[in-house]
């Protein structure tokens, strides 16, 4: 029995292959269905596989980013089988909408001593979200620290000199 993703957008079969096999990955380390909806739709999950597939393209920018800079795309650096760590990321922005969401809809109420706030699960997801990115930090920030003595120039770097070849 195979999956039919719902992802908008044009991919070879190979780009289908790889980000069935990520969003699968999401949804079960993030246990990805809403029990509520469960009864009647058998299984409903909380997140599209296009808001998925978001989340990967903000974490593929994000590890692209900082010192050095890469160019991966979510397909090349899932190549690389380094996924734990873009998986990671999506779930980190998926935390952080998550706690936004539910920051938004937050209700408070005080009357006379008693307090009531329903809805308010932004904390959690902020404990959450920031548990994962002093993890995910570290990981990102060794994955770095490995792509420097793999390039190409590797033995040149932090030396400049006109006569030296490449691109800086």
């Amino acid at each position: 029995m195979k999956k039919i993703l719902t992802i908008s957008g044009e991919y070879t079969a190979k780009e289908i292959e790889v980000l069935q096999d990520l969003i699968t990955d999401f949804r079960a380390r993030i246990s990805d269905d809403d029990p509520e909806k469960n009864i009647l739709n058998k299984k409903s999950f909380q997140f599209s596989d296009d808001k998925i597939v978001q989340f990967y393209r903000s974490a593929i920018r994000d590890i692209n980013g900082g010192s050095p800079k890469t160019n991966y795309s979510i397909f090349s650096f899932y190549a690389r089988e380094d996924a734990g760590l873009l998986v990671t990321g999506a779930i980190i922005f998926s935390l952080i909408a998550e706690g936004l969401l539910q920051l938004r809809n937050q209700m408070d109420f005080s009357d006379s001593g008693l307090n009531i706030a329903l809805f308010n699960k932004s904390g959690a997801y902020q404990g959450w979200a920031g548990f994962m990115l002093q993890q995910y930090i570290e990981d990102k920030r060794e994955f770095k620290r490995g792509i420097v003595p793999r390039s190409p120039n590797s033995g040149f770097i932090g030396i400049s000199s006109e006569f030296d070849y490449g691109e800086w």
